[in-house]
């Protein structure tokens, strides 16, 4: 229960805010902090403070551009979290809100107020450079060779390893100019140069490790665990809830979830709970896998149980790379039944109906499945003596040689376990009446050699976040502008598997729409269906309709319609654009401010990754344009099987599916324009269904309510 002091606690510090940056109370804000801060001290607790009801706190708050949801949600949830004596963890899904929250936000809200408190950036292992592994990449030894030659068979350029920027970094490292941090590094570092040092889950052996004293990763862990607040992002907290949850982070029973962008936590879930397995490559890790095991063995004194270990080790990854390959004719068939999997057409893509897997190939990857488990189950063991061997001096392996090969096997144990994993899912039938996985197959040409690639992933985030989030989390408030669709939270919920109790309030914009911003529709010949005409009728309104504007934004749903848009303007007006691959995004982003701050007129061409998280207040976009209607793809597999499963409960899944979350994608999109109080402009949506489609007015209604203008 929200005490009376813990509410003056809280109206304090947000008057003291208000007065300290000069701003006006907002009504919507006010409303956003209330709601939170009842709904997280509703919950049930026992003696010690921990969650004795079945059921967690969730708010989720709508909260339209202007509201001040970030300080709204800090003003709440800050004095709450410690009052609770829980770790309040804020996750976002993108890296400007991240900042925006640790270097403006956070610092405004203890410059301004009464409130003190820690906080600290969450980042994943993979982020930081492993001393180790540096040092395994620096030496000429068998060992790091064979760390060398398997990080080889996975990179598309097998030359040596970059050692001249390895022996860069540990001078920076030295000379104290760096901290192990990848985001710190003044250069760009492609995956190829990273991966081969990263600190990878697996390959970390922790307190047993000689470098841990100086490890980077534990360094800044140490200060993110003394931390009231945590700084992260949706892809962090979803590894750690998939790891069990206190793994990377706090303890979800002690925590207090803020997710903001709360929109993208169903599609960000779904990645982080499926499998895939690359069925040629993996024929080839194992072959050299197998390799490199009878050269380890070479420095084990015999005889000796370790090498043994490592000889069945290796005949378990030639039987299983016997297994794989056997099996492979039995996959190859469905490339011929295969459609078009990307844009290019270079890779197909063949999806089992609902998720049915024939039970021919059920029991080849039943096999494969069983295969993996036992080579698993004897890389535990080899992992189990090297750790062993990491803490004592008299261990069957010889520390050095413990420390050098831990990673190894330790990365080679989760491979085949995710293999284990992968296969395990597609030979299993889903339970009847339950929601299916999806499943499916894909083919691509490398050379002379097909790679075939097998997926499985939940098709609804609804199961996952009940068995890792809602379950064991203490409270969580999920927020963004855009969470409601077609008037209703239904979509949300239904995807998230949002608890019974959860409170919902949707808090409209402060900014007047229809004062402000015109919606454009034209009322034909912009029919999407015919791609052809669709293209061209978009290349010839461009230049009249952007012809007055000083920053513009054309979001379009495809690459090709983007390119062939691009190539179809007369050059004067092409003069003015940028296109999204043209540079990367933060950088396409400061050029297009900085070509309107030098008097000129800026185009950005994008797809969907600019038609959320960019702010282009004032002049930088008065017009954003949006091509069509933003409908899932159609050949999606994860939408493609939970189509046919509510299709088979005699449901409508373009009007359950399809359109809620085109709406969805719709209010994003135009919510590009007004980012300030003052901004005005236009949208226009060059798609003629929106009138002439009877889901159309119910998609229009959904937007906020700009002036209307039929063209």
């Amino acid at each position: 229960m929200l005490s009376d002091a813990l509410k003056q606690d809280i109206q304090r510090n947000y008057s003291l805010l208000l007065k300290g940056k000069q701003l006006q109370t907002r009504a919507g804000q006010k409303l956003m902090i209330a709601d939170i801060a009842r709904t997280l001290t509703s919950v049930e607790c026992d003696e010690d403070g921990r969650r004795s009801a079945a059921e967690p706190a969730v708010c989720v708050v709508e909260a339209g551009t202007g509201t001040g949801k970030t300080l709204a949600y800090l003003v709440a949830a800050v004095p709450v979290a410690k009052a609770l004596d829980k770790k309040l963890i804020i996750s976002t899904a993108t890296v400007a809100l991240q900042e925006q929250v640790l270097n403006k936000d956070i610092p405004d809200l203890l410059l301004h107020s009464d409130l003190q408190f820690s906080y600290a950036l969450a980042k994943g292992r993979g982020r930081y450079l492993c001393l180790a592994k540096l040092d395994n990449a620096l030496r000429a030894n068998s060992s790091s060779a064979a760390m060398r030659d398997l990080f080889k068979v996975e990179l598309e350029d097998p030359d040596s390893l970059d050692r001249v920027l390895y022996e860069r970094m540990l001078e920076a490292l030295g000379n104290g100019d760096w901290q192990g941090d990848r985001d710190d590094w003044k250069q760009a570092l492609d995956d190829e140069q990273w991966r081969p040092v990263a600190v990878e889950a697996g390959q970390c052996s922790g307190q047993r490790c000689a470098y841990f004293s100086n490890c980077c990763y534990f360094k800044s862990r140490e200060g993110l665990l003394k931390a009231d607040c945590i700084i992260a992002n949706h892809d962090l907290v979803l590894s750690d809830l998939a790891l069990g949850g206190g793994v990377i982070l706090p303890d979800p029973a002690d925590s207090i979830y803020i997710f903001d962008e709360a929109h993208q936590l169903p599609g960000k879930s779904l990645s982080h709970f499926s499998f895939q397995l690359r069925l040629g490559s993996t024929i080839k890790w194992l072959e050299q896998f197998a390799t490199i095991l009878g050269r380890l063995q070479q420095e084990v004194p015999q005889p000796n149980r370790f090498a043994g270990m490592l000889e069945e080790a290796a005949t378990l990854a030639l039987q299983l790379r016997t297994c794989i390959a056997d099996q492979l004719p039995l996959l190859r068939p469905y490339a011929d039944k295969a459609e078009s999997g990307s844009a290019d057409g270079a890779t197909l893509q063949y999806v089992f109906m609902r998720g049915e897997v024939p039970q021919e190939l059920r029991e080849l990857f039943d096999t494969i499945s069983v295969d993996c488990a036992a080579l698993a189950a004897r890389l535990a063991k080899v992992n189990d003596i090297l750790k062993a061997s990491l803490e004592d001096d008299n261990g069957e392996v010889e520390r050095a040689l413990a420390e050098q090969w831990f990673p190894l096997f330790g990365s080679a144990q989760l491979r085949v376990e995710a293999a284990a994993y992968c296969c395990l899912h597609l030979s299993r039938a889903d339970d009847a009446g339950t929601v299916p996985q999806a499943r499916w197959l894909t083919f691509r040409e490398f050379g002379n050699e097909m790679e075939i690639t097998t997926f499985t992933s939940p098709v609804l985030a609804a199961g996952s976040l009940q068995d890792h989030l809602w379950q064991s989390c203490f409270a969580a408030v999920l927020t963004s502008a855009t969470l409601t669709t077609l008037g209703s939270f239904d979509f949300l919920r239904k995807r998230c598997g949002l608890p019974e109790s959860s409170h919902y309030r949707s808090i409209q914009s402060p900014f007047s729409h229809q004062q402000a911003a015109t919606l454009q529709l034209p009322r034909k010949g912009f029919d999407p269906s015919n791609s052809v005409a669709h293209t061209q009728a978009i290349t010839e309104i461009l230049p009249g309709l952007l012809a007055n504007e000083k920053g513009a934004l054309v979001l379009f749903s495809s690459r090709r319609q983007l390119n062939e848009v691009l190539q179809g303007v007369p050059p004067d007006f092409r003069v003015q654009i940028m296109g999204q691959d043209d540079y990367p995004k933060q950088e396409l982003l400061r050029l297009h401010k900085a070509a309107i701050d030098g008097g000129g007129n800026s185009i950005i061409f994008g797809l969907a990754s600019l038609a959320e998280g960019i702010d282009l207040p004032g002049e930088y976009c008065t017009h954003v344009v949006i091509a069509k209607i933003p409908f899932p793809v159609p050949n999606d597999p994860v939408d493609a099987t939970l189509g046919e499963w509510v299709k088979g409960q005699g449901g409508n899944p373009f009007q359950e599916i399809s359109v809620p979350e085109a709406c969805l994608r719709l209010i994003q999109a135009s919510g590009r324009l007004l980012r300030h109080e003052n901004d005005t402009g236009t949208v226009t949506i060059l798609d003629e269904r929106l009138l002439t489609k009877s889901y159309g007015r119910a998609i229009i209604d959904s937007l906020p309510p700009y002036q209307r203008r039929v063209i």
